[in-house]
């Protein structure tokens, strides 16, 4: 909820979702200002919880007052839950809002769930994109989320085992689709996968 509020109220976030045609009032995104865990939100349970998930990193710092400073992960990000087949946020995205070309992807560790959910049991076409941007744009298309499913990989090597069963638990399946990027990397992709 904070990471979603926080979207309203950052003029970079807002900028960085615009770049990439992304209506954050249409869709559901947060952003990481790296603050989530100050002020009256601040409880020694947060920060254990926080730690514990890898949203704060403790690197032994001691802040300007004294206190016990933390790095937070994936601050200045774009978020993007990952759900469980309950449909329950087990995992965030992380997208960068910094033109880092080294530095534009984080997950939290241990990554499960898939985005933007398991596909339904009755899903028969499934477009299987690169990315989780690709995905939530192909997502604000109302002709394409009426007729289609959709799953964002994790990249061209990010096709998990978690994506390979939620797809082979669809009894009604009748294509998939994939929407990688048409370069070299996203044809060697499509070439290992779909065998698979």
């Amino acid at each position: 909820t904070y990471f979603r509020n926080a979207v309203h109220n950052s003029p970079p976030a807002k900028d960085y979702l615009q770049s990439r045609t992304l209506d954050f009032k249409q869709i559901e995104v947060g952003y990481n200002a790296g603050q989530f865990h100050h002020g009256a939100r601040k409880t020694e349970e947060i920060i254990n919880q926080a730690l514990e998930v890898g949203l704060l990193i403790d690197k032994n710092l001691v802040a300007r007052t004294g206190e016990k400073a933390y790095q937070p992960f994936g601050k200045w990000c774009i978020v993007f839950a990952l759900r469980n087949k309950a449909n329950e946020i087990v995992s965030l995205y992380f997208r960068s809002t910094l033109q880092d070309k080294e530095q534009r992807h984080f997950y939290l560790r241990d990554r499960q769930g898939l985005y933007p959910n398991y596909p339904p049991t009755s899903t028969k076409k499934l477009i299987l994109t690169e990315s989780i941007i690709d995905c939530v744009t192909l997502l604000q298309q109302p002709e394409i989320g009426s007729k289609y499913n959709l799953l964002a990989l994790y990249g061209t090597n990010g096709f998990t085992e978690e994506h390979q069963q939620s797809i082979r638990a669809l009894q009604q399946l009748e294509e998939i689709i994939f929407f990688l990027n048409g370069d070299e990397a996203g044809n060697k992709a499509v070439a290992k996968y779909a065998p698979m």
